[in-house]
């Protein structure tokens, strides 16, 4: 009774806290905002390039909106000078179309002049929900004023950017009512009881609520940006995570009928498996990329609470659960797989290493995209206005590239055009309206999607070409130059640097380095393999052909950091069967006595992430499937099959 007691207390101290956070904290979606310069440092030559033309050119302070009109018919010269000039009485950041000569308002109209656009600038440093908000403002107003014969689509950076917030907007919601839905009906089929299906959702809720108060916190009183893309992902980290302990802590549990005793022999796994994910996530906080930086102190929250709560919380939740002395049933799969891997290593571990290799060597050839627009709905209309703006002119229009030349000297201004000019991917030169003392700006439109590989590496060569003749170049290609440039860094050292922690974490934890070493190289092979097939798919059966450069670097994080758990489990357990059996037969006990417990914690997780694949984004798409492909691989191949066979055949046996 005592016992019971102690762990009452335990709950009503989660409960207790739970319930001050949530009267005088305010919740992470409060305080979530943006990264600012596209997540680029002040020291990144394309924001350094912003700086000095909001500086220097007043029609430059802003971002961009591009509104476009389409019809089914040919308009009259009429019909779209009517339209442009009630935009322009209604909107003062816009070309004067009532001034400006036929032949410059005819760069805005299409040839068949079914198609035309009005570019305008949305004032002042905003933030995305703000450009939300004056785009939607906008949208109302227009449709208001212009005649409904006209499809409308709004793009260029600020309807990409309000797009992107009411993609998510219901997001959160969705995902996390599916990933409670799934969690459960696993549960139920796992544990076939209500009660004890329920205990670890009831855990994963009140750790959900005070991580989400104290993340609050962090965003209002320091200068951590709290992103809502690590909110969503983090959450789903949570809720399978806290299920992982849970699964682990009742099966031993139900072992040792005493959960003080479960809970000293769990003890170890949970701080190892807690340790890593922190580690992992932790390595994000080097990266230069502030969206990647963003993500360190989030998920580093999350994490110490749900380690914290895995040594108290969930324990006592289940102590408190009167529990059936029911005998635990021995699975002949993990029997089977046990003694295999231990008495023929060769033959699993060659035909599993040259499978895992063909994935990962797949990985090797991914064709990566700089475009945000390919990864949304085609029916957004962002999407749709740049399609038509391709289609009716160049989809260079919509991110036009700026030149800002440090001197007003016709003949440099001429010697730099003429460099320009030439280049096989410019299609036009445009001067600018806007004067300043000691620069001359000049536009350049690009003949492709200014997103693209291509457009990139044109933009970054006329940049590296000029860059002795003072000049700055600004816009979206080359910030996505920069971004790409920063994202190879952090991807190399963020991956380097996770691989070395917990390869050190894993050596003290196993006490030897043999088993280290072989535990992350099958982690990473798996990452690989998971990483190169999870794109295949995607590219054979759904026709995408480039992905996110971001799918790598969270791949991995999120891959490693929990993949690694199930060896974890499988290291610890190998150590107390040490002390009854010889090597061999250690391990084949250590993987038949956890495999239960690990198919159903990773079959969970896999589930958890796959959710993501309900998200209208494809990036989202493909980083929930490949991390759910390879939390399976790493489940029902790496941990009892591969990495047994690998210590088996690496080892010397010992005696008892």
């Amino acid at each position: 009774m005592k016992n019971k007691r102690n762990w009452l207390v335990i709950i009503v101290s989660w409960l207790i806290v739970l319930g001050i956070l949530s009267f005088f904290a305010p919740s992470s979606k409060e305080v979530a905002s943006t990264s600012k310069n596209a997540g680029l440092p002040e020291t990144a030559l394309s924001i350094q390039a912003d700086k000095v033309m909001k500086e220097n050119f007043s029609n430059n302070k802003g971002i961009p909106l591009f509104i476009v009109f389409e019809s089914k018919k040919e308009n009259t010269e009429e019909e779209i000078q009517s339209v442009l000039e009630l935009m322009e009485q209604n909107y003062a950041s816009i070309p004067k179309f009532s001034k400006i000569s036929s032949e410059e308002r005819n760069s805005f109209v299409s040839e068949d002049k079914k198609t035309f656009f009005v570019p305008l600038i949305l004032e002042g440093q905003l933030e995305s929900k703000e450009i939300h908000k004056k785009v939607e403002e906008i949208k109302n107003n227009v449709s208001d004023f212009i005649p409904s014969d006209f499809n409308i689509f709004y793009t260029g950076p600020a309807g990409i950017a309000s797009d992107t917030i009411e993609l998510f907007s219901q997001a959160d919601l969705v995902l996390l009512l599916a990933t409670v839905g799934i969690i459960f009906i696993l549960l139920i089929i796992i544990y076939r009881s209500f009660i004890l299906a329920i205990i670890p959702l009831i855990g994963a809720g009140i750790v959900y609520g005070v991580v989400d108060r104290i993340i609050g916190l962090t965003g209002k009183f320091t200068s951590v940006t709290i992103e809502s893309q690590a909110l969503s992902i983090m959450m789903i980290l949570l809720f399978a995570v806290i299920t992982d302990y849970s699964l682990l802590l009742y099966a031993r549990y139900k072992e040792e009928q005493d959960m003080k005793v479960a809970l000293a022999k769990t003890r170890e796994t949970i701080l190892f498996s807690g340790g890593t994910i922190l580690a992992g996530v932790a390595t994000l906080a080097f990266a230069i990329y502030e969206p990647y930086r963003n993500f360190a102190p989030v998920f580093a929250i999350a994490v110490v609470i749900m380690l914290i709560a895995g040594l108290t919380l969930l324990p006592a939740l289940f102590a408190v659960v009167k529990m059936p002395k029911k005998k635990e049933k021995t699975t002949k799969i993990w029997i089977n797989a046990g003694n295999v891997s231990t008495k023929k290593p060769w033959k699993v571990a060659v035909p599993i290493l040259l499978l895992l290799g063909i994935g990962a060597w797949h990985a090797t050839t991914i064709i990566y995209s700089y475009d945000l627009l390919a990864s949304f709905p085609v029916e957004l209309s962002s999407r749709e206005g740049f399609t038509k703006l391709g289609d009716a002119f160049s989809e260079g229009e919509i991110a036009p590239t700026t030149i800002l030349v440090k001197s007003k000297d016709e003949k440099v201004i001429a010697d730099i055009h003429e460099k320009i000019e030439d280049r096989p991917l410019v299609s036009q030169i445009r001067p600018s309206t806007s004067e300043s003392d000691l620069y001359t700006q000049f536009s350049i439109i690009l003949k492709g999607n200014p997103y693209s590989q291509e457009a990139l590496n044109e933009v970054e060569m006329i940049r590296s070409e000029l860059e002795d003749q003072q000049v700055l170049v600004s816009g979206e290609t080359v910030k996505h130059v920069d971004i790409r440039n920063i994202n190879n860094r952090d991807t190399l050292l963020v991956m380097g640097l996770m691989t070395v922690l917990i390869g050190l974490m894993l050596a003290f934890q196993t006490r030897s380095i043999r088993a280290s070493l072989l535990m992350m190289f099958s982690i990473l092979l798996s990452f690989g393999a998971a990483l190169g097939f999870s794109t295949w798919i995607f590219d054979v059966f759904l026709g995408y052909s480039s992905f996110s450069y971001r799918i790598p670097l969270y791949t991995f994080v999120f891959l490693v950091a929990l993949g690694v758990d199930y060896s974890i489990m499988l290291m610890s357990r190998l150590k107390e069967e040490r002390k009854q059996y010889d090597e061999r037969m250690a391990i084949a006990k250590a993987v038949e006595k956890t495999g239960g417990v690990i198919s159903s914690a990773g079959l969970i997780l896999a589930a958890t992430f796959a959710v993501l694949i309900s998200q209208p984004v494809m990036e989202l798409k493909l980083f929930g499937f490949a991390v759910a492909v390879g939390v399976l691989l790493d489940t029902f191949i790496v941990r009892p099959l591969l990495l047994p066979a690998l210590l088996t055949i690496t080892t010397k046996n010992r005696g008892k």
